[in-house]
């Protein structure tokens, strides 16, 4: 397809079309000039897919099935970027299995609260952790054809009135830790489309703002694809395509509007042509997939979803090796989510799954438990819990408590749940909870009754095996909390501020969000982020960097050594985590680096990690991008934020001019300790006189125009020696 030629043969009105969407799930195509329509579905767990995307004139309802993968927290919790890659391609083969074009994810958002409705559907509360784990995802699928949209573009950390707020912030917090997964992901894996969220960013719409959508994304970051609208994000048409939207999805009420008003000459051609050109070039890459409709093994689908749950559940609490179970435990199950597990958090990740394991039958494949579903006890649940040697009790939040639409009002699970926990707990403490939320719970009510807890997520089509696996021994757990579990919501930096008052939400709590509030303030949880256990044990020893100095466009290599010293195969992450050089509203330390490894038993693994120059960066807004302190940094290795098991420090040597030069009008004081700075005036006053204390919080320039006026200087001569300076 030639670009070039097929926009000098369209009329305005087949380049306004491109414009817009088409029905539910389509992008128009240009019938007369061959080229077709193209489909769009959500897809962040796996694919929403239909027999027919055009049943009920394009807005389907008879869906077809496809792989349901763990959530977007679970996956993260792998901390395995090659899986996530695995997932990326699964989903591809099931989009060109149904002819799918575009799948609308994977989303990046980040985790400001925990209790922000959608944080099922969003990696972790890190953009480090984030941005590899969207990287991987977005390579993924695309290495076999199918687009991606990167979503929700961008400051999309809450549900309430999400098509209203503003999102307020400073533009530090929001390079540092809301844009920056976003920015990785474009740089490096290139997604085919980008989508603009429902919300303003401060005070504009994130789909008419043409700081975000051409000024950052465009200019700045160079992005080439396609920018999309969440579905009915676009408040006023025109603004969107003055801003650098290209396509309003879907197909809205004031369509034939548009396309009439481009045909009168009410928009400027250069910036439809612009989009058009885009458009045309993103349909040229997907119309080249040679994949396009090729059939898809979904049994062989399934697979890959059952290890991302085995890699991705996270064992947080195992008190004297109460887990893996025996086959030869009495074993009594408790709990409506052993049947009837929850496997996704509805809204963009609700599809039909093409089979969904159940955990109790799994487990029954094991032993032969006895089962009770509701949480109420009976004299026959009484008797068998009184005589079992081991309780599992399936615990979890419901639709109404977390789902897409809406935040939560708190942290607990169901107060029916808690008071069965304690209840059961009375008559046989030997308990294992398993745990089926999307994202972090409050467990202090009742985690001091039980002797393990699991962190089990929405685990999807493989809510079953993977579970069962890792409760009898046969897969050793590896997962790492992708976030923080609080103690309680009451202990969070946003309590008091999220999600916000009337159409504003504020982020006044800066970088302090997740685990780097909790750490720097030195605020106990839970559990804490990259926490979780194994049921064998390691050793790490011969820590060792490439150099104890570098400089830019340099890398520090990071080497530990691990050992397996226990009996049976495991899987380790390695976390690295950065102190940087004084900065006001530096968190105390922050993931930059992380990997996993499998160390058979009795082995030692060498772990390797990079660094790079943007991991010593911070971005100062005075300046406008992201540069290096020069000075000392020291590094964390470790299993988790406060499990630190080695300290180690490099020295950057920056060239980076972090601070801009002192003005006249700043006072004294910030003179004498800018380091930069006082070189400019240190010999004037030392060959004059020192400054008295009251004058420390004086201008500059007040401070020597008074010591000239002591000397006798002329008017004349004290203007031309500030000019000098």
């Amino acid at each position: 397809m030639d670009v070039k030629k097929i926009m000098s043969e369209m009329t305005l009105e087949e380049k306004a079309s491109l414009l817009t969407g088409k029905r539910l799930w389509f992008f128009n195509g240009i019938k007369r000039l061959g080229i077709r329509d193209f489909i769009v579905s959500d897809g962040p767990h796996g694919i929403r897919a239909y027999y027919d995307f055009s049943e009920s004139n394009g807005y389907p309802k008879t869906k077809a099935p496809a792989t349901a993968f763990p959530s977007a927290s679970c996956m993260a919790s792998t901390w395995n970027e090659s899986l996530i890659q695995e997932v990326g391609k699964t989903i591809a083969k099931e989009c060109n299995h149904y002819k799918v074009d575009i799948v609308l994810g994977p989303g990046v958002n980040g985790k400001r609260s925990p209790l922000g409705g959608r944080n099922f559907e969003y990696y972790s509360e890190d953009p480090v952790l984030t941005a590899k784990m969207g990287i991987n995802f977005v390579k993924g699928v695309q290495s076999l054809g199918v687009g991606t949209s990167l979503k929700h573009f961008v400051l999309n950390e809450q549900e309430t009135l999400r098509r209203f707020i503003s999102s307020n912030i400073d533009e530090r917090t929001f390079r540092e830790l809301y844009a920056y997964p976003f920015e990785q992901i474009i740089k490096e894996a290139k997604p085919l489309t980008v989508m603009a969220a429902y919300n303003k960013v401060n005070g504009i719409y994130a789909c008419e703002n043409p700081d975000t959508l051409t000024k950052m994304l465009r200019d700045e970051w160079s992005y080439q694809g396609l920018t999309i609208s969440d579905w009915g994000g676009v408040q006023h048409k025109k603004a969107s395509v003055l801003a650098g939207m290209d396509i309003e999805m879907p197909e809205a009420e004031w369509t034939q509007e548009f396309i009439k008003d481009v045909k009168n000459g009410l928009y400027p051609i250069d910036v439809i042509d612009k989009a058009v050109k885009r458009i045309l070039e993103a349909y040229l890459w997907m119309l080249s997939n040679p994949n396009y409709g090729k059939q898809t093994d979904f049994e062989v689908n399934h697979q890959v979803a059952q290890r991302v749950a085995e890699e991705g559940i996270v064992l947080l609490k195992n008190n004297n090796h109460f887990l893996p179970l025996s086959k030869s435990d009495s074993i009594v199950v408790l709990g409506t989510y052993a049947l009837h597990p929850r496997t996704h958090g509805g809204g963009s990740s609700e599809l039909l799954a093409y089979k969904t394991e159940i955990p109790l039958e799994e487990i029954n494949h094991y032993t032969n438990a006895l089962y009770f579903e509701d949480y109420l006890l009976t004299d026959k649940s009484v008797s068998a819990i009184k005589k079992a040697d081991k309780i599992l009790i399936f615990t979890g939040t419901t639709t109404e408590i977390e789902h897409e639409g809406d935040d939560r009002v708190n942290l607990k699970l169901p107060m029916e749940q808690i008071e069965f926990v304690k209840s059961v707990s009375n008559i046989n403490s030997n308990i294992a909870i398993v745990n089926n939320s999307g994202s972090a719970v409050e467990v202090k009510d009742f985690i001091g009754d039980v002797k393990a807890f699991i962190q089990s997520w929405f685990l999807g089509s493989a809510s079953g095996k993977a579970l069962a696996k890792i409760l009898f021994g046969d897969v050793n757990p590896s997962g790492k909390l992708s976030e923080t579990f609080p103690f309680s919501i009451e202990n969070t930096s946003t309590y008091s501020i999220f999600p916000g008052v009337g159409l504003k939400t504020d982020y006044l709590e800066g970088l302090d969000t997740g685990y780097r509030y909790f750490d720097t303030h030195k605020i106990p949880v839970s559990f804490p982020f990259g926490h979780g256990l194994s049921y064998t044990t390691f050793d790490y020893s011969n820590v060792r960097l490439s150099n104890d100095k570098i400089t830019h466009n340099e890398q520090l290599h990071v080497y530990v050594d691990v050992k397996n010293t226990g009996k049976i195969s495991g899987m380790e992450t390695i976390q690295i985590y950065i102190k940087f050089p004084y900065r006001l509203g530096t968190p105390e330390k922050v993931l930059k680096g992380f990997s996993k490894k499998v160390v058979e038993a009795g082995k030692t693994v060498t772990f390797e990690i990079i660094l790079k120059e943007l991991d010593f960066a911070g971005y100062y807004p005075e300046q406008g991008r992201y540069l290096v302190e020069n000075g000392l940094y020291d590094l964390f290795i470790g299993t988790s934020v406060e499990n630190i098991i080695h300290t180690s420090s490099i020295y950057f040597e920056s060239t980076d001019q972090i601070s801009l030069p002192l003005t006249l009008d700043q006072p004294v004081k910030a003179w004498i300790k800018s380091t930069k700075d006082e070189a400019r005036i240190h010999n004037f006053l030392t060959n004059n006189r020192n400054i008295h204390f009251y004058e420390y919080e004086e201008p500059m320039d007040r401070i020597i125009r008074r010591i000239m006026n002591e000397l006798g200087k002329n008017s004349l001569d004290i203007e031309t020696y500030l000019k000098s300076i």
